[in-house]
């Protein structure tokens, strides 16, 4: 968790430059700072994982009077939050700094890029001593920016695509479930393998996704690339490499399973554990999904096998389950 927070700390300073705002009351200065750019997931984790650590407002409080002083914070993005609001006591002759993150579940329906304001709001009391409003742009909710090395280290946000939960997701398992004789998908309590099987043939007899070729390299700093969320894949019945490794994630999540998203510096793919805590790995290549029948689960795994061992000592691998751990979420 410690580690997770460091980066995030370090990845705030690049969106926060050239957005500062100093003001002055008596003995009592004010300083803030802002993301530019609202990307929903930042938000929701930051509102939810990290609280008072981190957050897309910084403010900096300077009191050089021999009084204690109290200040009412406040932040919102009008129509799309409700205010944030922090009370604080600076002693005197000292400093604060407080972390704001105003988050409402409307930015998690946004799916196109919008300009927006940001309020703040400094108050004494009922004394407004400071108030501004700037321009800020609200990304789209499935936009996620890619750091695959320190210290901008994001990738592991990749778990809140992974919506095991969604309607979709459950519909799919419905069309598995006729693939088993016994109608069960019941996780590590039957034979994995068969269930696994199920599970891709539904994806790609059943709902017939097929793969597109939207290339992306991870690991960039401030790359934004959208992913699609399940729903939106078994929608469109269409995902490149990172939009199936999350859909098959979210589907092998919600029976039980423990999922892994697996990043090379050009690619993206996803295993599943054997067992729970199991160091045997079952590695599947999801781009065969929708090509010739040749392309079948048997050559999806053997061509996942055959990528993890050739590209194993540079990879990144994503823990779904100890990201649920951490605090990362799905965003629905």
């Amino acid at each position: 968790m410690k580690r997770v927070n460091f980066f995030l700390v370090l990845l705030l300073f690049v969106f926060w430059v050239n957005n500062s705002t100093l003001a002055q009351e008596k003995n009592l200065g004010i300083s803030v700072d802002n993301f530019s750019e609202i990307f929903p997931v930042f938000a929701n984790l930051f509102n939810e994982m990290l609280k008072t650590d981190i957050g897309l407002i910084r403010w900096k409080l300077d009191n050089r009077g021999n009084e204690l002083i109290m200040v009412s914070l406040a932040s919102e993005i009008p129509e799309w939050t409700p205010p944030k609001i922090t009370t604080v006591s600076v002693n005197p002759n000292r400093g604060e700094v407080v972390m704001q993150t105003p988050f409402g579940t409307k930015l998690l329906r946004n799916y196109a890029l919008v300009p927006s304001t940001l309020l703040l709001r400094a108050k004494i009391g009922e004394r407004v001593i400071f108030e501004e409003t700037k321009n800020i742009t609200i990304r789209a909710a499935d936009d996620m920016v890619w750091g695959l090395k320190a210290p901008f280290d994001t990738i592991v946000l990749i778990a809140a695509w992974v919506t095991p939960k969604d309607p979709t997701v459950e519909r799919v398992l419905s069309i598995a479930r006729n693939n088993i004789l016994d109608r069960s998908l019941s996780g590590y309590q039957e034979q994995v393998m068969p269930q696994v099987k199920a599970i891709y043939n539904a994806v790609r007899n059943g709902v017939k996704v097929s793969y597109v070729n939207s290339p992306v390299t991870f690991g960039q700093l401030h790359q934004a690339q959208r992913v699609r969320l399940p729903r939106e894949t078994i929608s469109q019945k269409a995902a490149n490499c990172i939009d199936g490794a999350v859909l098959f994630a979210s589907l092998f999540e919600n029976i039980g399973l423990e999922p892994l998203i697996i990043f090379t510096q050009t690619h993206a793919f996803v295993g599943v554990r054997e067992a729970s805590g199991s160091n045997n790995v079952i590695f599947i290549e999801t781009t065969r999904v929708g090509k010739t029948e040749f392309f079948n689960f048997e050559n999806a795994i053997k061509a996942g096998s055959e990528r993890y061992k050739r590209e194993q000592n540079d990879v990144r691998i994503i823990d779904i389950k100890k990201c649920r751990e951490k605090g990362i979420y799905p965003m629905w």
